[in-house]
């Protein structure tokens, strides 16, 4: 995990550490520890500098960089700037948009009756 401003300043240390294969950049960690405000597809610039920082130094030591998104629209942006590995939000995320999406076709459903169901 790179996510601190202090890793990213001993980047090619940790890099160039035997045995490290890729490394994830957390965002909204990193973000806090540069100043700014937490959150995924960042455009701060101190953070998108650390973040373009991490991904040349993983270019640089062949390691495989990866990063944490929160659409698919960014993670692919990510994806062509050369990031080999990306994910996108996260399970709980995920979880409350379908259950969103389930409680709002209910709804709709009893609108068409006449009858709400109890939720």
């Amino acid at each position: 995990m790179i996510e601190t401003a202090e890793a990213v300043k001993n980047l090619d240390e940790i890099l160039s550490v035997p045995g490290i294969d890729a490394v994830y950049v957390g965002p909204a960690d990193l973000s806090l520890s540069l100043g700014c405000r937490p959150r995924l597809d960042q455009t701060d610039p101190p953070v998108v500098e650390a973040i373009q920082k991490i991904l040349a130094g993983c270019k640089r030591h062949h390691v495989v960089a990866g990063l944490h998104n929160n659409t698919v629209a960014y993670a692919r942006k990510m994806i062509d700037e050369g990031f080999q590995f990306v994910t996108i939000a996260s399970d709980s995320r995920f979880l409350a948009a379908k259950a969103s999406e389930e409680v709002g076709a209910l709804r709709k459903a009893g609108t068409k009756t006449g009858r709400l169901p109890a939720y």
